[in-house]
């Protein structure tokens, strides 16, 4: 015979908002920890030192904008964008510059062999896909047999391909001449703007369909009264 077991009431471990989507989320970041350190970055000089970069919050608001403005002047409003490549400061940057208003954010695992990320691409329709160094040859290899990814962005510097940092340089170049569109781009957080791919362990992957909304509902343990509805539910994280 099975005996009941009682659960005390779980307390929240720290209150928090909830974003109308995932620009609100970074300016509000970047507005109450200013100048308080987001990333820490190890950069290796030579064979046996390094140095270690800091970059803040508000330093990575002001990043994102600038790769997103000029993924806008560039023409890539409304086009779906893969990234795929390790975990790094340059992923985070791509995929909230295209969430801020761009278009549709398709992250890919890392460890896809070529048929499955060639794949996800074509079923995704993606229009960009952003890779970094360690997935070079691969990406060759796309340009030769992809009838769908038309640009390609490299998070790193590579010869004949667009970067992460020539973004980051054409987005700061255009806020200094007073353009500043991408900063309003309104965003629909009930909009489908993220595909997830299952990992396809019994068949193939699956691609999932969120909206920002699916994604920031799950960070706060407490809903802003105001929004939406009047929402008091508790969440734990």
């Amino acid at each position: 015979m099975s005996k009941q077991i009682k659960i005390g009431q779980l307390k929240p471990f720290k209150e928090a908002p909830l974003h109308k989507n995932f620009k609100d989320m970074l300016n509000y970041s970047a507005d109450k920890y200013k100048d308080v350190t987001a990333f820490i970055l190890k950069h290796k000089i030579g064979r046996d030192q390094v140095n270690y970069e800091y970059i803040t919050y508000e330093a990575f608001r002001n990043q994102v904008a600038a790769v997103g403005t000029a993924m806008l002047e560039n023409g890539l409003k409304g086009k779906t964008i893969a990234i795929v490549g390790n975990n790094s400061y340059h992923w985070l940057v791509a995929y909230f510059a295209t969430l801020g208003g761009i278009g549709t954010c398709v992250p890919l695992d890392k460890g896809l062999p070529f048929e499955e990320l060639a794949s996800s691409l074509e079923r995704s329709y993606s229009d960009v896909l952003v890779f970094d160094k360690a997935h070079k040859d691969l990406v060759d290899k796309l340009k030769e047999t992809s009838t769908c990814v038309k640009e390609f962005i490299c998070m790193d510097e590579l010869e004949g391909c667009a970067s992460i940092k020539e973004l980051t340089e054409q987005g700061m170049s255009a806020f200094e001449d007073g353009f500043k569109e991408y900063m309003q781009l309104p965003i629909d957080e009930h909009a489908i703007t993220i595909l997830l791919f299952t990992s396809g362990t019994t068949s193939m992957a699956k691609a999932v369909m969120l909206s920002q909304y699916n994604i920031l509902v799950n960070i706060p343990i407490a809903f802003n009264s105001n929004y939406a509805g009047n929402f008091s539910h508790k969440y734990i994280i």
